[in-house]
């Protein structure tokens, strides 16, 4: 099980910056005027991103938070990332069940002026996520 939790942070990581990267994909997708690859990279990153989820909340559950051993200087820095991140991705998940849902219901005015609020916060989350990742697993010298 400990080997389990230990590959988690690194398996999270690699999922959350594929969704990320879809996000960004979908979003070029549809304004390429290609809704149906727009909806089938979406709901991918939609998954991952619940995947991700729930192994996130499983290996904290199991094992706990990660402490940030690194240097003092930059853990002010370190824990606006966190702090900015921990809230928006608050934000975040509301607000991805509300805009994948109007999609799926054909509610597309909606689902376009939500969703243009909804991108942008859900690529800084994940973009924030892997630094967040980086800066706990950095290997910082003694």
């Amino acid at each position: 099980m400990d080997r389990i939790l230990a590959v988690l942070p690194t398996v999270n990581a690699i999922l959350i910056s594929v969704s990320g990267i879809l996000i960004l994909w979908g979003i070029r997708l549809v304004r390429r005027g290609e809704p149906q690859r727009h909806q089938r990279v979406m709901l991918t990153a939609t998954a991952l991103a619940a995947l991700f989820l729930v192994l996130y909340v499983t290996r904290v559950f199991l094992g706990g938070l990660s402490t940030f051993s690194g240097p003092g200087w930059l853990r002010p820095i370190y824990l606006a990332i966190l702090i900015s991140h921990f809230t928006l991705a608050m934000v975040q998940t509301p607000l991805v069940l509300i805009t994948v849902w109007r999609g799926l219901r054909g509610l597309l005015p909606s689902h376009r002026r939500l969703g243009r609020v909804t991108w942008p916060i859900w690529v800084y989350v994940s973009a924030t996520g892997v630094l967040v990742y980086g800066l706990l697993r950095f290997p910082y010298p003694s």
